[in-house]
């Protein structure tokens, strides 16, 4: 129900409303695990409800739950013809496997999830993606739920990732894209000289996330919903790198050769983009997490299209800022910083320069010897890193390498994934070996070292 006129509510009632809701938060009695959990519902629940409506209006609906929060007046709040999240809580989660490898906790086997999981291989996906178009998959909250909850419902994965698209934050940056079926994503307004980059860029510091994005911070909190508590769910974005590479890849120009070249040329200009980018990916992710969002994932795609000391100058610098201005922007906001993850794609030469980040979890891509991450990475979560090519082969094959991986890897401190992604012919079934496979053999080895345990101290 939307929020109704002001008019049969006493100035006195409101200001009690007020002193409630501030004393409540005050106190603590009022927790935000992740979530739009907002006091304003609690001392008004009648006068709220969930909302559906435009990217203007969700906006609006985010910045009121941020004030409702920080314990602005109740009065001032009730007073906003919006529709607003009303009281309410996310349904218990039931599988925290994910959530606790990624904190360095034990774990009884390894939990496993897939990069774009949510994906064309799956005969259900496609019969939605095929009927609407991706962009509308992408920017109705209903469709992104019901594609991200999928693979939860086929294999039970470990986590959830928010069906999504990294590039939905080129139009914040001032860069317009375009999606059509069986073409590479394009910007319509690729940067090509820093003229063109002063012209279009979007000050990040005037950037309204919330009204910008607010659908897909709807799709956060409907797939909490949806999910039922069954997995944790992943927020995600690009990294700053990546992002830049994409404002420079045009219908006519590859984006990643021109990045290259754009730093040697215009490296004070390539600065300034990525600058930019990772402001709005800071303010991009803490609003996820506000928005539901159990874990944060940022991905450099196409990092690993650099050399090692460009790589050290124009990524790393962002990736590290990102981990820090995120968990210290929750904690601004009263909210406790939810596990992150970082994966630097072809950057196995700069693992160590993670070690003493903010990041709990380095995913690493196929190329990259578990043996030689631990080594670079003692205090990290790993992740990663099964290569999609044995995929295409015969159930024992997959089975075998899947188990050869878990026993390098160990099943402490690890989350199963591939090094890259799901293709979209890869066989569903074979998805489901995999899977299975994971649990199996990890399970099997925690048992296995229980049981020696338990003789080593009979025989003390």
């Amino acid at each position: 129900m939307a929020l109704r006129s002001r008019a049969r509510i006493s100035p006195a009632f409101l200001l009690s409303l007020a002193f409630v809701a501030c004393a409540v938060v005050y106190f603590g009695s009022i927790r935000y695990s992740g979530s739009l959990a907002s006091s304003v519902g609690a001392v008004s629940s009648s006068r709220v409800s969930r909302m559906v409506g435009n990217a203007g209006v969700r906006g609006s609906k985010a910045a009121i739950l941020r004030q409702g929060l920080r314990c602005k007046s109740s009065a001032e709040v009730l007073d906003r013809d919006v529709q607003v999240y009303g009281t309410h809580t996310f349904p218990e989660l039931k599988n925290d496997l994910l959530l606790r490898a990624a904190r360095g906790e034990p774990t009884e086997q390894v939990p496993v999830w897939i990069h774009r999981q949510a994906g064309r291989y799956l005969p259900e996906f496609r019969a939605i993606a095929e009927k609407n178009g991706y962009m509308k998959c992408f920017n109705t909250p209903e469709i992104a739920a019901e594609l991200t909850v999928q693979p939860i419902e086929k294999y039970g994965m470990d986590a959830a990732i928010l069906f999504s698209d990294i590039l939905v934050l080129l139009p914040v940056m001032g860069v317009e894209w375009s999606m059509t079926a069986g073409v590479e994503p394009f910007a319509v307004n690729a940067f090509e000289t820093p003229e063109d980059v002063d012209k279009a860029l979007i000050d990040a510091d005037t950037v309204d996330i919330y009204k910008s994005l607010g659908y897909v911070f709807e799709s956060v909190t409907m797939t909490r919903q949806k999910l039922e508590g069954k997995a944790p769910l992943i927020g995600f974005s690009g990294a700053p790198w990546t992002l830049f590479t994409y404002t420079l890849h045009s219908k006519d120009t590859n984006g990643r050769e021109a990045a290259v070249e754009f730093i040697k040329k215009y490296p004070e200009s390539a600065r300034k983009i990525l600058k930019n980018a990772s402001k709005i990916v800071v303010k991009y992710l803490i609003a996820k997490v506000e928005a539901g969002a159990q874990m944060l994932q940022v991905f450099d795609s196409w990092a690993g299209i650099l050399s090692e000391e460009d790589f050290e100058k124009y990524s790393l610098p962002y990736l590290l800022q990102i981990a820090e201005e995120v968990k210290s922007g929750l904690r601004e906001r009263g909210i406790e910083p939810v596990p992150m993850t970082v994966f630097p794609r072809g950057c196995g030469h700069s693992l160590a320069q993670f070690e003493d980040s903010l990041y709990d979890v380095v995913s690493l891509d196929e190329n990259v010897d578990p043996a030689y991450a631990r080594e670079q990475l003692p205090s990290k979560t790993l992740q990663g890193n099964f290569q999609g090519k044995f995929i295409y082969e015969n159930e024992d094959k997959i089975r075998q390498e899947t188990s050869d991986m878990v026993k390098r890897f160990g099943t402490q401190r690890y989350i199963a994934n591939f090094g890259y992604a799901v293709e979209k012919d890869h066989d569903p079934k074979s998805i489901g070996v995999f899977v299975d496979q994971i649990r199996k053999t990890s399970t099997d080895i925690n048992k296995n070292k229980a049981a020696e345990t338990t003789e080593d101290a009979k025989t003390a």
